[in-house]
């Protein structure tokens, strides 16, 4: 079942991007059919092998144009067009000084008669990009070099690096034999049904004297995972004979000005729910000074006779024995 659906197409939104990046309602098949005839004159212009310099002129002088072009993006604001050509061989495209670049956006802009800015982008490693080991299987056939050379160089090249699966396919007038066959190499896994699986694929033709040699390549390039949450770094390793207290719980320091408002606040709450009531009893309970407790009363009560010898206040009972002695 894999192998019927498109391995890019699959997971377009998931962990592919798309090639074309734009939005329009009205435009949309313009813009589809203006983006084909890009990308076709690109391929075209640095299409394998030798090209007659003057088309439809007779044989004429020719040249190799091999670009070595893996993808072409596109990019849309207004009436502005961006245009990036990932390539394993830049300098073929840029030429000398530059002038290569500026005849290319020349040319896409008389075809789509839009303002373009052209970008080249060199691709690191091209073993990694199954189109353009499929081109390069596809030149080699082409060379008359043995299939299953060609193929088995290629599995190696990508394996070694950093592919961990791939799988080469070639049909068609193989050895340019009669009955037409089909013959695979593959090494490694290619998890086709795995969506986060990062599988390319590539598809090109070899054109031989016999026929057209179909070759497609698929290359998985390990899985890509949704990035991990980031989780609070863990404390430090308790050291020997060290104890580690609890974190105290963050608290607000509230300034005495504050306090003070809000307690006048409550107070003027209190007040305006009782109204009518002294100020004394709407007083906080701090500011009223503590009562005295009331004191026992006496269990004797004190006899007439009692009253009768007890001395005047305010004279002591010593005054008269000293009045008689200094008579």
């Amino acid at each position: 079942m894999g192998q019927k659906v498109h391995p890019v197409g699959l997971r377009l939104g998931i962990i592919k991007d798309w090639e074309s990046r734009w939005f329009a309602s009205r435009e949309y098949t313009e813009f589809v059919l203006e983006d084909e005839r890009i990308r076709r004159y690109l391929r075209r212009r640095f299409a394998r092998g030798a090209i007659p310099e003057a088309e439809g002129r007779g044989r004429g002088r020719s040249r190799s144009f091999d670009g070595g072009i893996g993808l072409i993006e596109i990019e849309r604001a207004a009436q502005n067009l961006k245009v990036t050509i990932h390539t394993a061989k830049p300098g073929i495209i840029i030429g000398r000084g530059g002038r290569g670049v500026d005849d290319l956006r020349t040319e896409i802009e008389r075809l789509t008669d839009r303002a373009v800015h052209l970008t080249v982008q060199e691709v690191r490693q091209p073993e990694l990009q199954a189109q353009l080991v499929a081109e390069s299987i596809a030149s080699q056939i082409e060379k008359r070099i043995a299939f299953k050379r060609a193929i088995r160089q290629a599995v190696t090249r990508s394996t070694r690096a950093g592919a961990q699966g791939i799988k080469a396919i070639c049909a068609g007038r193989l050895g340019g034999a009669e009955m037409a066959r089909r013959y695979s190499d593959r090494e490694g896994k290619i998890p086709l049904h795995t969506l986060r699986a990062d599988i390319d694929y590539g598809f090109t033709e070899a054109r031989t004297p016999q026929g057209n040699i179909g070759i497609k390549v698929w290359i998985y390039r390990g899985d890509i995972l949704p990035e991990a949450k980031e989780r609070p770094p863990s404390p430090p390793p308790l050291q020997e004979g060290e104890v580690r207290r609890p974190r105290r719980p963050k608290v607000r320091r509230v300034p005495a000005e504050e306090v003070e408002a809000m307690r006048a606040e409550a107070a003027a709450a209190a007040a305006a729910e009782a109204p009518g009531t002294p100020e004394s009893e709407t007083a906080p309970p701090e500011a009223a000074e503590p009562t005295p407790p009331p004191e026992p009363e006496a269990d004797v009560e004190e006899t007439s006779s009692q009253a009768a010898d007890s001395p005047e206040p305010g004279v002591s009972p010593d005054a008269g024995s000293e009045e008689e002695t200094q008579a």
